[in-house]
């Protein structure tokens, strides 16, 4: 009898073990993906290389500029701008660049509102123009999860190379010395395995 009592009064607390041993390694588990993800995100890396369309997702510091730049620079003949508002003007867009840009060159899509649609009205326009190579333009902070979707969604044969852009509102180098870039990875870590489940 005593011997079921004690078994007993002892369930609760292996229970208690089994829940606090499963949330210490979920914990681990996140922080070992944090720390790849991290590191993978600071990883890339424009190779220079030439291409038949830059493409610009909108919506973050000095991307259409450094899009803009590119194109003038040769390193394609097409500069597709994707995610921007419906009301925008392109010669507007471009005027803002302070740059000489050939706006017969420039595509504005507008149809997209996160980066999963970014890569499928893209896919649209390469399929289209059977654009064989392409330059994605976006913040270093947002490459992995970009070059990630459009992968997944651009077809297989189109290659990607990449051009991360730095933005004043998040610190590469001492993300982790600054509230606001650590927000700004949370954010994009959340966004990324997410992305990696739902895509």
């Amino acid at each position: 009898m005593a011997l079921i009592i004690s078994a007993s009064h002892l369930m609760p607390y292996m229970k208690k073990r089994i829940i606090y041993s499963i949330l210490f390694g979920a914990l681990i588990l996140i922080g070992y993906l944090f720390f790849l993800f991290v590191n993978d995100m600071t990883d890339y890396r424009d190779e220079e290389l030439e291409s038949d369309a830059i493409v610009v997702l909108t919506g973050g510091m000095g991307r259409v500029e450094e899009g803009a730049l590119l194109l003038l620079n040769g390193r394609a003949h097409h500069l597709i701008l994707s995610g921007v508002n419906k009301e925008s003007d392109l010669r507007a867009i471009l005027f803002k660049t302070r740059l000489n840009v050939d706006a017969s060159k420039a595509i504005l899509e507008s149809n997209s509102t996160n980066t999963y649609e970014n890569a499928v009205e893209a896919a649209k326009i390469i399929r289209h123009k059977n654009f064989k190579k392409i330059i994605l333009v976006t913040s270093q902070y947002h490459m992995k999860r970009a070059f990630y979707t459009f992968r997944k969604i651009i077809p297989s044969d189109v290659k990607i190379y990449v051009h991360p852009v730095a933005s004043p509102n998040f610190n590469e180098n001492n993300w982790y010395k600054a509230p606001n870039s650590i927000g700004i990875i949370a954010f994009e870590f959340v966004k990324f395995y997410w992305y990696r489940v739902w895509i």
